[in-house]
């Protein structure tokens, strides 16, 4: 009997169709039961379509009235770097800051009346690179329609979606364009006019009031005005009594302003300018303070704890008094601001990230949610080196391949996409172990960044700290460095990302560089393990050693969440390892390292030595239930194994006759490598040493026998001398 195919087809998809809708009802009904206002737990992550201020706040604010927290979010503001050097380190600083997750950053516009390109660059980069939360600083006095037209279709194009609309500072030298627009509530009705409810629209509020205003009153009501037309959200200016805001927060909720009011605070961390600041300002500030600013001007590092610890009170009391956010002047600085947010205990809320990167807000890449593992401390070098691709993938790396192909590495560009800042890149080098050294400072927190890892060693490490310590110890120059995670919370602050009710998993991952002549003995090793995927290869990719011959893609870390599929986010591609991050691997050797050294000086020549002859390696710990304490086959138990082989070769090469480490010697010097002057191989001038103390010992025990025949042979003669004259002397 015969069926008909094309009817026999149809109907399965209709069968197809059918099931699908069920299940889709039947899903629905299952998480609108699990979320039901009864439930404690929270919908998965929605807020990540949006970069509003606003609609981040109102999701921040259910988040806390479901969970039952009275957690506080917090955002920073920064101005744009004059130098380059300055933009150097604005980037270095953005980077940690970004690490404390702040809901949004603030970027200025320049001060005085003053253009400033430079900000909206500020902003592209942060939120495009970085995947930062921006808000753009906006004034109307200094330009015209058209100007203000272009910046706001280049922040919309840019993805930025949060505006700051000020008035801007009188020019120094009082001219101002004259466009019709003299207030910041005619640049707020000028924005809506023109993009509707795209941007969330933020104005100034002035606890003291305004110093041009002639009352308090006359201020609120230019400030109720600037909500009408359009603002979202009020910023506060500074202050320094906590009840000075209280009292502003309170006279706003009398005459209708209901809208999110953040107070805005500037730790007290230079004197100079906080002395230009409250001038400018004309912000009072209460005499105890004044009086002890002025104590320690001349001793910076008792000003910033004193200043530290006067910011923290205030927060902790506007904290007391209902205020569920606070927004901080860092003045481009990171490390006080760090101390007063872990002063607060504001880094105890859940982990915000949606992944365990950053996502850039360019338009192309907002589907994109897996990215290569190799990346994960360079994200600016893989968004630049993937730009092009028309497809990013979604769920898994595979999605949307063909087509796919990186940009050319151009380490002129990769340079200045991570540039390395620390004085440590300028420090001679006599041989490899001073090279060592400067990763074994990476990893002590000495040095905060490597041309391979933007982080510091707190960030990368985990668990893992003595592990990977005794890891540089031993000569291996640790790269990249994911720790084993097994059922670790989704809202952990250090690894935790995807939202709250989900649960992380992760293989453990690490990369380094290894001597040549090491390589065969690691090799043998990890095949004996059996449960680690490995790629080790060389800076031309003509040596390779692998036990994935099929290319495979590996996971790396993902996640399981309530109501979602699961999230792979961090793969191993051996593809774009061995094409793409090989090369800029060894390539920022050169680039970020040997660049700083003149050409053909000895820290030149080491750098170059290592390019040139060593291996990058890449293991994948496949074992993430057990700890590293119960099993024999995990990647840190080959690297023990690794080094205690090594040290008994070591012993039995020592041991060997003359003949054969001469011979030794000389192989080693035609090889030419300087490696051989570390502490892990035999060093030729230590052999050498040790050879002719051994000929020198020898000649010593021969003289020593020869004079001791010679005494004994001495001693027996007198011996028979004497005897005869005895026995003479008895004759007699």
């Amino acid at each position: 009997m015969y069926r008909n195919t094309k009817s026999h087809t149809t109907r399965n998809k209709k069968n197809l169709a059918r099931l699908y809708r069920s299940l889709v009802k039947h899903g629905k009904r299952l998480q609108k039961n699990r979320y039901g206002p009864q439930s404690q737990e929270f919908p998965p992550f929605d807020i990540f379509d949006t970069m509003k201020l606003l609609d981040l706040i109102e999701h921040h604010k259910r988040v806390n009235k479901k969970l039952q927290r009275n957690d506080v979010f917090y955002s920073f503001e920064i101005y744009p770097a004059k130098t380059e050097r300055g933009e150097l380190n604005l980037r270095k600083t953005m980077s940690k800051l970004a690490d404390l997750e702040p809901l949004i950053f603030n970027i200025t516009y320049g001060a005085g009346g003053s253009k400033n390109k430079d900000s909206l660059q500020v902003c592209k980069r942060a939120q495009q690179l970085h995947g930062l939360n921006t808000m753009l600083h906006l004034n109307v006095i200094s330009k015209t329609r058209k100007e203000l037209k272009e910046l706001l279709q280049q922040a919309r194009d840019s993805g930025i979606q949060n505006i700051l609309a000020l008035r801007g500072d009188l020019p120094k030298e009082g001219k101002t364009v004259d466009n019709g627009l003299e207030h910041a509530s005619d640049l707020v009705t000028f924005i809506r006019e023109l993009h509707g409810n795209y941007f969330g629209i933020c104005v100034a509020g002035y606890p003291e009031s305004h110093p041009e205003s002639k009352s308090i009153e006359e201020d609120l009501k230019y400030l109720k005005l600037k909500v009408d037309c359009g603002a979202n959200m009020i910023i506060s200016q500074m202050f320094f009594d906590p009840q000075t805001f209280i009292d502003f927060r309170n006279n706003c909720r009398k005459i209708g302003i209901t809208c999110p009011i953040i107070p805005g605070i500037l730790p007290i961390i230079n004197y100079k300018g906080f002395k230009a600041v409250v001038e400018m300002a004309k912000v009072h500030v209460p005499k105890e303070i004044l009086e002890k600013v002025e104590e320690l001007k001349d001793d910076n590092i008792k000003l910033v704890d004193y200043g530290v610890k006067l910011c923290i009170d205030m927060c902790q009391k506007l904290i007391e008094k209902g205020t569920v956010g606070l927004h901080l002047y860092c003045q481009n600085r990171f490390k006080p601001i760090n101390r007063i947010i872990y002063g607060l205990n504001l880094r105890t809320f859940r982990c915000r990230r949606p992944f365990p990167f950053r996502k850039s807000t360019i338009k192309s890449r907002n589907n994109e949610s897996v990215r290569p593992v190799s990346w994960m401390y360079r994200p600016e070098s893989y968004i630049y080196l993937s730009d092009k691709w028309v497809k990013y993938p979604r769920k898994f790396w595979n999605d949307g391949k063909i087509g796919r192909r990186f940009r050319k590495v151009k380490h002129e560009v990769i340079q200045n996409l991570h540039p390395w800042i620390s004085p440590s890149r300028t420090r001679e080098l006599n041989s490899i172990n001073d090279v060592i050294q400067i990763f074994k400072d990476h990893l002590t927190g000495k040095i905060s960044q490597t041309p391979w890892i933007d982080k510091s060693s707190e960030i990368i490490l985990g668990t893992d700290n003595q592990k990977s310590m005794k890891m540089v110890n031993n000569g291996l120059l640790l790269i990249n460095l994911l720790p084993r995670l097994n059922e670790e919370v989704s809202e952990d602050i250090l690894v935790g990302f995807g939202g709250p009710g989900g649960y992380i998993f992760q293989k453990r991952y690490m990369e380094f560089f290894i001597a040549p002549n090491r390589v065969k003995l690691l090799v043998d090793e990890l095949i004996l393990s059996g449960n680690n995927t490995y790629h080790i290869t060389n800076v031309d990719g003509s040596v390779i050693y692998t036990n994935n011959k099929k290319k495979e893609v590996i996971p790396i870390t993902w996640g399981v969440f309530p109501g979602m599929e699961l999230k792979q986010p961090l793969v191993m591609d051996p593809e774009s390892f061995q094409d793409v991050w090989r090369i800029e691997a060894f390539g920022l050797w050169i680039c970020q390292w040997q660049n700083n050294f003149k050409k053909n000086s000895k820290s030149w020549k080491i750098i170059q030595e290592i390019h040139d002859t060593w291996f990058l390696v890449s293991i994948i710990d496949n074992d993430f239930i057990h700890p590293s304490a119960t099993t024999d086959y995990n990647a840190w138990k080959v690297l023990d194994k690794l080094f205690i082989k090594e040290k008994e070769l070591s012993k039995t090469e020592f041991q060997k006759n003359k003949l054969h480490r001469v011979r030794q010697i000389k192989s080693l010097e035609e090889i030419g490598t300087e490696w051989y002057n570390s502490q892990f191989q035999f060093n030729l001038l230590e052999n050498q040493k040790e050879i002719k103390k051994d000929e020198k010992n020898e000649k010593n025990e021969k003289n020593e026998k020869n004079e001791k025949n010679e005494k004994n042979e001495k001693n027996e003669d007198e011996k028979n001398e004497n005897k005869e004259k005895n026995e003479n002397t008895e004759k007699k």
